[in-house]
């Protein structure tokens, strides 16, 4: 078990009005998972994932990381949590454009003060990895938005971390960058590498070996794939999204 949650609440305060995003959510996720998170906008899904991602530590309840109790970190230890256990994964790649593919890769190794030269071996293996072995060399806008994410994807593992957090991590991107990408995930996922998204594509979502659904602060719903094909957990999922809405 890599990451256990258990009784979460966040709720936010603006004088006397108080409003809460999260009511008492329990999950786990065992090491090596492919976990997405569904829900409508204001649902909490990314309340949610910032807390996993060490970002928010103002909630009640136990996150437990690793085997590290996150609830009773520091500032100073939750920043090492997430330079050293978590790669993240933004729908906008944020990447850096005077850099490029490869040093914005090596970047989280400089900070780290990891050797130059283990840096650029590590760097490069990763890009070949995502495919993107001949444009190592080339700036963010001499790339397609495909090409980015993917540039993004290496240097998210390029710490080895024990978590990858995704934020929509194909929201920007068209039909056929969407399919490497979601190629590229399946690849870590069978090596092993922990992977949590939030997606509101169902096509993204279908590539995951679990789905949790979570709607007003609490998870409604969750479907595991165990031996279900890609387009049979697309329709359960769109069937899951149905029901919440007819909630509404």
């Amino acid at each position: 078990m890599i990451i256990t949650v258990d009784k979460v609440n966040k709720t936010y305060k603006n004088g006397s009005l108080e409003l809460q995003v999260l009511k008492n959510i329990s999950f786990k996720v065992d090491k090596g998972e492919f976990l997405a998170i569904m829900g409508s906008s204001g649902s909490g899904k990314s309340t949610m994932m910032n807390i996993l991602a060490c970002l928010d530590s103002q909630y009640e309840g136990t996150y437990i990381l690793d085997g590290i109790d996150i609830s009773k970190l520091t500032e100073n230890q939750l920043s090492e949590i997430r330079n050293k256990k978590i790669g993240f994964i933004f729908q906008s790649f944020n990447l850096l454009p005077r850099l490029s593919a490869l040093e914005n890769v090596e970047l989280p190794l400089v900070y780290s003060s990891v050797p130059k030269a283990e840096r650029h071996k590590r760097a490069a293996e990763l890009l070949e990895m995502v495919g993107l072995k001949d444009r190592m060399h080339h700036k963010p806008n001499e790339l397609s938005g495909g090409q980015r994410q993917r540039v993004a994807i290496a240097r998210a593992l390029v710490t080895k971390p024990k978590l990858i957090l995704a934020d929509e991590p194909t929201g920007a991107l068209d039909s056929k960058s969407t399919d490497q990408l979601l190629e590229v995930f399946d690849r870590l996922n069978e090596v092993g590498q922990t992977l949590i998204m939030v997606t509101h594509s169902v096509k993204t979502a279908a590539r995951a070996k679990r789905v949790l659904f979570i709607k007003d602060g609490v998870v409604f719903h969750e479907i595991r794939k165990g031996n279900s094909t890609n387009n049979e957990m697309f329709q359960k999922i769109n069937d899951t999204l149905t029901l919440m809405q007819a909630g509404e």
